[in-house]
């Protein structure tokens, strides 16, 4: 069986949230695991800067409203490079001026102060950036053991499904199967016996069951593999 990564599961997420919501909440679980109370997704553009977070709403608005995007120290780094990178807010204020020393003060105030960002390029001069940020710079000894190609990969995903706003994972609307019956259904197309997806998942073997037995039901199909193919056919998967 090979060998599960940190970053498959916001991956396999990409593929199977069925929106916008379920995406959110996919990213958020993965930088809470992983030592990191916010994120941001932020796709920057040449007149506007689309912006998907669990930052501090007040936060959120200074930013936007004092176009910050245009100083901000991460964005900066990540035009000057294609790797994932390691970022402090913390020291050297004193010597900063005007908008960059407010900047920095405002962040800190909402407990934002140190973060792991990973650029991608998007085409025609454009690029987005997917941030995990913490009040803890002590949260960085984790994110500088991540595998750079696997985040950049995470990324490029994730950027693919945000920008499929309210299409993500297919069209829902056709058969409503929920975000763990498209995971077991998408491994299932991948080959992997119901033992080896409740490995993978975490979860128990008759929990698996339970979601492909109610995968079947929803898409009327009598088999595993004819849900599958079924599931293929729908864009569901």
């Amino acid at each position: 069986m090979a060998k599960k990564h940190p970053f498959d599961r916001l991956i396999e997420a990409s593929l199977t949230a069925l929106g916008e919501r379920y995406l959110k909440s996919a990213v958020e679980d993965f930088a809470l695991d992983h030592g990191f109370e916010f994120y941001a997704y932020l796709h920057i553009r040449a007149k506007r800067c689309l912006a998907v977070s669990n930052y501090p709403s007040e936060w959120q608005g200074h930013y936007l409203e004092r176009s910050y995007s245009r100083i901000d120290p991460v964005i900066t780094a990540a035009k000057r490079g294609l790797r994932a990178f390691c970022w402090s807010l913390e020291g050297g204020r004193s010597s900063m001026e005007g908008d960059l020393r407010r900047f920095h003060e405002e962040a800190a105030e909402f407990n934002i102060r140190a973060g792991f960002s990973i650029p991608v390029r998007t085409g025609f001069g454009q690029f987005a950036i997917l941030t995990l940020a913490s009040s803890r710079a002590t949260s960085l000894e984790n994110a500088r053991n991540m595998d750079a190609v696997q985040a950049a990969a995470a990324a490029a995903m994730i950027h693919a499904a945000f920008s499929r706003r309210g299409k993500v994972g297919g069209n829902p609307a056709l058969v409503a199967l929920n975000e763990s019956e498209i995971m077991c259904l998408r491994w299932a197309a991948e080959g992997k016996s119901m033992a080896e997806m409740a490995q993978l998942a975490g979860i128990k073997y008759n929990t698996v069951r339970f979601y492909i037995d109610a995968a079947k039901e929803k898409l009327e199909a009598v088999t595993l593999q004819q849900a599958t193919a079924l599931a293929a056919k729908l864009m569901l998967i």
